[in-house]
């Protein structure tokens, strides 16, 4: 618990989020683990930019979240979580596809 509050930087939108996926029996746990590897890969990934991910990108949709963490490079992930006017949805689209 420690670790999602010091990821979640304050930020309550991102602390649910953190919780919907580390402590909900419901969330997959291999989805869990990519979540999991991209937070500790991507040192920007934190408060406000986790929100950003979950519920401005991702449509506060976990299935989404890992789907991108998965298949996204880490640069424009961050980068299109850094935006906190929506334009990082344009930046991250073509990876929904793959």
């Amino acid at each position: 618990m420690e670790q999602l509050i010091e990821w979640s930087k304050g930020n309550p939108g991102a602390l649910h989020f953190l919780c919907e996926v580390f402590l909900n029996t419901n969330t997959d746990f291999m989805e869990a683990i990519v979540i999991n590897n991209k937070i500790e890969k991507c040192p920007t990934l934190r408060g406000t930019n986790l929100y950003v991910l979950y519920s401005d990108i991702c449509d506060k949709d976990i299935k989404r979240v890992a789907f991108l963490c998965k298949n996204c490079p880490d640069d424009i992930l961050e980068d299109a979580c850094n935006r906190q006017d929506y334009s990082g949805k344009e930046l991250i689209e073509k990876y929904f596809t793959i």
